[in-house]
């Protein structure tokens, strides 16, 4: 085939233009090497991060994989992650998943004070008489201070048991074992105000091992003729989605088909809608409820009462968002967590990593938006009611009408106003809230996990 020479010109820039305009191949590294590796990372992060624009253009593949990774985030990325690859327990040790009980430690004028926060129902402490709010005296037969606490938690944790002294002298010796917290605390308190009944529920985290359990509660909730539902998440740092949506169907005057969450990514990635149903049918192998059963079985009630603190994160968000479209939702307490983002954990092909370990990445891909599209929470959800469980102590048992949350929520609904706040002491022999100087979290926030589709 003969081509003139002008043509040969022009066949010979439109060849240089397609090779400067194709993206450059990735250089060609030693399968299992650090450069291998970060190539993948980057080009996995190009396509799903939420921030993929924020990617540097010319990455420097000289350096370890994590290092690689924690390179790439942005500043305002606080949930992205990266970890070995058969590394499954992700959400780190803590005296509740330990030991089974947790603590506050207050300041009152000169005096430091720990109280018991938290008890697992069922846990050694639970048998063995521990409660929330006892005074904790000495733990191994040391105070742990305010200087010295998170030195201490590490070493705590790491312990065969722990040796609790209270200030009445009773002690508890709690062994080190796997605690798993039951989903639904067994605590459906009813409190009456004359004709009308204002029910409780405290859930730890979204888990459909719950799931026959939180329907049971719905039915002692009916036989008692409830009206108004306080919903505990103050310590609930997420879980299943699908979960999520089931407890919305369970509690609130909503429909399957109503649209539950939109999850907007980057541009690359589809974005995504789904129903309560539609979300619902992620429930994991073994499961089989249906939305209009659990719908049909529900409450459907049109206001829920939240209770929610900086503890309250991710799925529990989520479903505190997503349902004020459709029903009335008071929060009450504080700020929440602020996890408003849904990942995807993309792991190391052996073509990539050859005979060396792997590893999984936990980008963030998605903002998530309830169906009126209000989102952006990254500071938290913002409580109507500000109430801080501590302004009132002694703490009080889960569900008790004392509780600073419970009574709160009562007084909202204008239920025994005068005698709640004439039977509760604003604080332990002082006349101002104590200072809280630590709290440790229950649990680290749970990931939103989504699968991706891409455009």
């Amino acid at each position: 085939m003969f081509v003139s020479g002008l043509n040969r010109y022009a066949v010979l820039l439109i060849c240089m233009l397609l090779a400067t305009s194709c993206k450059k191949d990735a250089p060609d590294f030693p399968t299992g090497s650090s450069e291998a590796i970060n190539g993948w990372i980057y080009d996995q992060m190009e396509q799903y991060y939420y921030w993929s624009s924020a990617l540097p253009p010319a990455a420097n593949y000289n350096h370890l994989p994590k290092d690689f990774f924690h390179s790439l985030l942005v500043k305002e990325d606080r949930f992205s992650n990266m970890m070995p690859s058969g590394k499954t327990d992700t959400y780190g040790t803590t005296l509740l998943n330990t030991f089974g009980f947790d603590f506050m430690q207050f300041k009152e004028e000169n005096a430091t004070v720990s109280l018991i926060s938290h008890v697992v129902p069922g846990s050694a402490g639970d048998r063995l008489g521990l409660q929330r709010g006892d005074t904790l005296q000495h733990v191994n037969g040391q105070l742990p201070t305010e200087n010295r606490l998170s030195s201490w938690l590490q070493q705590a944790t790491q312990q065969t048991s722990i040796l609790l002294t209270l200030a009445n002298g009773k002690t508890y010796t709690l062994p080190a074992a796997y605690i798993s917290q039951p989903v639904i605390y067994p605590s459906e308190m009813f409190m009456a105000d004359r004709d009308n009944r204002v029910g409780y529920l405290f859930l730890s985290h979204f888990d459909f091992s719950g799931g026959y359990d939180l329907l049971k509660a719905i039915v002692k909730l009916q036989a008692n003729g409830v009206q108004e539902l306080i919903l505990d998440l103050r310590y609930n740092s997420g879980g299943s989605v699908a979960f999520a949506s089931f407890v919305a169907l369970a509690l609130a005057d909503i429909q399957p088909s109503d649209v539950f969450v939109h999850y907007k990514g980057n541009g690359r990635l589809q974005d995504l809608q789904e129903t309560f149903a539609q979300t619902l049918a992620r429930q994991p192998d073994g499961y089989s409820f249906s939305a209009s059963d659990v719908r049909q079985k529900g409450l459907g009630l049109q206001r829920l009462l939240v209770l929610g603190t900086g503890h309250t994160a991710s799925a529990s968000e989520m479903l505190i968002n997503n349902l004020r479209p459709y029903i009335e939702v008071v929060h009450i307490g504080g700020s929440t967590y602020g996890k408003d983002m849904a990942s995807t954990t993309l792991t190391t092909p052996a073509s990539v990593v050859g005979t060396v370990p792997g590893w999984h990445i936990v980008p963030m891909i998605y903002k998530i938006y309830n169906a009126q599209g209000q989102g952006e929470y990254a500071n938290g959800l913002q409580p109507q009611q500000k109430k801080v469980e501590h302004s009132v102590l002694p703490l009080y048992p889960f569900g008790d009408q004392h509780d600073a949350l419970v009574a709160e929520a009562l007084v909202h609904l204008g239920y025994r106003k005068a005698q709640i706040k004439s039977d509760i002491k604003p604080s332990i022999n002082a006349p101002t809230e104590p200072q809280l100087l630590f709290q440790s979290a229950p649990y680290q926030a749970q990931p939103i996990e989504i699968q991706t589709i891409k455009k």
